[in-house]
């Protein structure tokens, strides 16, 4: 039996299309930051630096997807879900893959404002990233074709 297609805004999409904008603009602020003043920064090791430098792309690449889902949200198109998942995999990719980075090289054991800002980071990516996964696969019969 199928679920019959209705194309009302799926409840709570308000909230995530804000989040989804949201995400877009830190991924482009903490790249503004890292590479004028580098406040985000969270060491000042050459090899850190050099690791944080393969990032820019894919990040971007995150916003735009997280940019395309939201609008797809707010016109309730079934396309969202495509972006939004794309969105997740690349959270999730960036979550893990600075979360092994941190864990190899001991940075969650140095106190600092820009550490608490990548474990900020850290639980970000593979919390809203798992709850955005979630919400669009629950939600992808109620946009429209």
């Amino acid at each position: 039996m199928e679920q019959k297609l209705t194309t009302t805004r799926p409840k709570g999409a308000g909230l995530v299309i804000g989040l989804l904008y949201l995400l877009a603009i830190g991924i482009v602020a903490y790249w503004v930051s890292f590479f004028s003043g580098g406040e985000v920064q969270a060491t000042q090791d050459d090899c850190y630096i050099i690791f944080q430098r393969n990032f820019p792309a894919p990040d971007a690449m995150i916003a735009l997807c997280a940019v395309i889902c939201a609008e797809g949200l707010r016109r309730c198109k079934e396309w969202a879900v495509l972006w939004g998942l794309v969105a997740v995999g690349g959270l999730f990719f960036l979550g893990l893959i600075d979360i092994a980075y941190n864990l190899w090289n001991n940075m969650y054991f140095k106190v600092s404002g820009e550490m608490g800002a990548e474990i900020f980071i850290n639980i970000f990516c593979m919390g809203f990233g798992a709850f955005l996964m979630v919400y669009l696969w629950r939600n992808r019969n109620r946009l429209e074709k």
